[in-house]
């Protein structure tokens, strides 16, 4: 796709940020390497989704934190994600073995549901977030997809069952004959997010470094001692939010504890007013059921995003995948045919889940040592839990209430066959609903 760029850097998800397209046109500001010993209360590594918010929770709470990121803010996975904001949960099924059957995390996830649009209109986060609502369509009706529907509107949520005449004022398209419409939810840029939150907790007095790879974390009298090339931190307490902790010599452990999947995101160029006036006129986030192939969001900047799992072997082939989705939109929107709809950003990046079943990856905690937490394996729908889960761990610890952790405190334990999921997923169910979705028969 882009030349000088390694096979194997798009296999990992770990080619260069600059080829996101969620990086705006102008450079941000960028934080200091780490160049001394410092101490703190709290050291938090790693300036994803997670890590930002449990940094800005610390410091709203006026407690001495740094935060260290091993590049910059957002250049990991949560700056890579699709842009979806998922105002519900996955399957329930996994909560029924917590000790609270998982009732103080969806309490707390209705609850702050909003908490991406709240965070930017509370802190000024510019990160084209927009509640747009989320559209989940099918060619057919889906007992599961009504299912969750009640489930969630039990719950407060204003959701709308969309067929016939309804569904394809909503979508634009006579493609699918069942939608599920939830008024809540809807897209945010999530580098800019994630961005926006760590600059929000430095404003507050957070000290972030990037550039600052923690090479050790090793006991300290009470407390704990990161190194990194240029300095150290002492901090009582060290909260890890490093994603899949690959290539890290400390905790080795927590790298064993999940499920990695590679997955791409491309954006295309901006789209003149007649393709906006017919491609999905609710400008609701788009997922479709069941295959998932095609999740869409229309950004700030006119632009169509996607997302989807690579072949095998095959994360570089960024124009293969523009492709297919080009096929799809002439598929629901034929009056698409011969507009000028073009590629503008590639990109991988690599999700870390803690099921090798899709949808039931909830995040864990552990608690890895005395005085150290790790919250990690977001998975693929973090842009909501991942600062829900952030600040609940920063409110915890600021007031010293680990029983207000709503996730189950774990020890870290390898799984078996951690590349099941994505043997699973990319190489046996995203082929097949490429060929289902090609057949029309979802």
């Amino acid at each position: 796709m882009r030349r000088g760029v390694p096979r194997a850097a798009w296999e990992s998800g770990t080619v260069p940020i600059a080829l996101s397209g969620w990086r705006p046109p102008a450079a941000l500001p960028t934080y200091p390497k780490l160049d001394r010993d410092v101490e703190a209360d709290v050291a938090v590594v790693g300036a994803g989704l997670a890590g930002s918010a449990v940094a800005l929770g610390l410091a709203e709470r006026r407690l001495d934190v740094v935060l260290l990121e091993a590049g910059q803010p957002a250049n990991g996975a949560s700056g890579r994600n699709a842009g979806h904001v998922e105002p519900f949960l996955g399957s329930m099924k996994p909560l029924a073995s917590w000790p609270d059957g998982g009732r103080r995390l969806v309490d707390l996830f209705v609850r702050s549901r909003n908490i991406v649009f709240e965070l930017c209109a509370k802190h000024g986060i510019d990160a084209d977030a927009e509640k747009t609502g989320i559209l989940e369509v099918a060619r057919r009706p889906h007992a599961a997809m009504l299912r969750k529907a009640e489930q969630w509107r039990a719950l407060g949520y204003d959701v709308e069952i969309a067929t016939g005449e309804r569904l394809r004022e909503l979508c634009g398209t006579d493609l699918y004959r069942f939608g599920v419409y939830w008024r809540e939810g809807g897209r945010v840029n999530p580098y800019l997010f994630t961005q926006g939150m760590a600059a929000t907790a430095a404003r507050l007095g957070a000290r972030v470094h990037g550039e600052s790879p923690v090479r050790a974390c090793e006991r300290s009298g009470s407390g704990w001692r990161l190194a990194t090339p240029l300095g150290s931190v002492r901090a009582r307490r060290v909260v890890l939010c490093t994603s899949d902790h690959a290539g890290n010599d400390f905790f080795p452990e927590l790298a064993r504890t999940q499920y990695p999947l590679v997955a791409c995101t491309l954006t295309t160029t901006p789209l003149p007013d007649r393709v906006l006036r017919i491609v999905n006129p609710s400008r609701a986030a788009m997922m479709q059921h069941p295959t998932g192939l095609y999740p869409l969001i229309l950004d700030g900047r006119r632009r169509l995003v996607t997302s989807t799992i690579p072949y095998p072997r095959g994360a570089h082939r960024g124009g293969a995948y523009f492709s297919y989705f080009l096929r799809f939109l002439h598929t629901a929107w034929p009056q698409l045919r011969g507009e000028p709809i073009a590629l503008e950003s590639y990109w991988t990046g690599m999700t870390s889940n803690s099921s090798p079943v899709y949808r039931e990856d909830y995040p864990q905690l552990f608690e890895v040592a005395d005085g150290v937490l790790a919250l990690m394996n977001l998975g693929s729908w973090g842009n909501a839990i991942g600062p829900v889960l952030g600040l609940n761990v920063a409110q915890a610890i600021a007031e010293d209430r680990p029983g207000d952790l709503v996730l189950p405190l774990l020890r870290p334990s390898a799984v078996g066959f951690p590349r099941l999921f994505e043997l699973k997923i990319r190489y046996l169910l995203v082929p097949a609903a490429r060929l289902i979705d090609r057949l029309g028969i979802a």
